[in-house]
């Protein structure tokens, strides 16, 4: 399953506000007991959603029904596997269950999508199985400058790679410890195999268009919908400016009287140990 260009997947924590999100033009919904900028204000450790969140989304939408599992946490995505899930989210949000392997995803029936900082990451994850990908960004900060960096690198890695002869290829898959026959169908169709979206402090609805003008196919949108003054006008706004993002005039009018964003964070704030992005590389 891949997702049309120019989609919207939110973040949901109960029928509601799945609702909301159809209503609004979201392609999907991930479902989740607590939205990234509160996994991140509780702290502790986040773990899979309980399936009742889960079951009672799936039957109030009649679009894909995502859900994060651990990193490394095999019995979680089987779980989600048996409850029918749409897809899997191996979330760096979520607290690490293995410190130093991924899911072997082509093992499972269903689809997985993962977060990637750099070509690298993003390789090692399409080896691994995954049939879509995100940027990390800062998941709960309402801050866009990670998912930016991410999605300019990954951009500019994929653009180095395609001008790549045969040796240099295997070269650069040395050194981005990525799996060469990867990088090899990237360069054949100059561009990742899947789709790309944009995770990670989208909060506006222009943050939403400055990552399809950087080259995302989409966004997800976390804590940046139900933690704004008015979710409803928030994500129809966000859907809008995702689709027509070259439509300036049509962003600032779609900006207007929508209430205020949710609080940011500035990364630099953030200590080392408190930076989700880094979580499984």
């Amino acid at each position: 399953m891949q997702f049309q260009y120019g989609g919207v997947i939110m973040d949901v924590i109960n029928a509601e506000q799945a609702k909301v999100a159809e209503a609004a033009g979201a392609v999907a919904v991930m479902a989740l007991e607590r939205v990234p900028s509160d996994i991140r204000a509780a702290g502790g450790v986040a773990r899979m959603a309980d399936p009742r969140i889960i079951e009672e989304v799936k039957s109030a939408v009649s679009i894909p029904v995502m859900a994060k599992a651990r990193i490394g946490h095999i019995s979680e995505a089987r779980v989600l596997e048996a409850l029918g899930i749409d897809y899997i989210d191996e979330s760096e949000v979520l607290t690490p269950a293995d410190e130093e392997f991924h899911l072997l995803k082509s093992s499972f029936s269903v689809p997985f999508v993962c977060g990637a900082r750099d070509l690298g990451e993003a390789a090692r994850r399409l080896g691994e199985g995954a049939q879509m990908l995100r940027t990390k960004g800062e998941p709960g900060t309402g801050n866009i400058v990670e998912a930016v960096r991410h999605l300019r690198k990954v951009n500019a890695q994929v653009t180095r790679i395609v001008h790549m002869n045969d040796d240099e290829l295997m070269a650069e898959a040395r050194d981005l410890g990525a799996p060469y026959d990867v990088l090899l169908e990237i360069r054949e169709k100059k561009r990742l195999p899947v789709t790309n979206y944009a995770a990670g402090g989208v909060a506006t609805p222009a943050d939403a268009a400055l990552m399809m003008e950087l080259g995302a196919d989409g966004v997800f949108v976390g804590s940046g919908i139900f933690k704004s003054d008015n979710p409803e006008k928030f994500a129809e706004a966000i859907v809008q400016a995702t689709r027509n993002y070259k439509d300036y005039a049509l962003i600032g009018e779609l900006s207007k009287g929508i209430g205020t964003p949710m609080k940011g964070l500035e990364i630099g704030a953030l200590a080392a140990g408190e930076r989700m992005s880094e979580r499984g590389i």
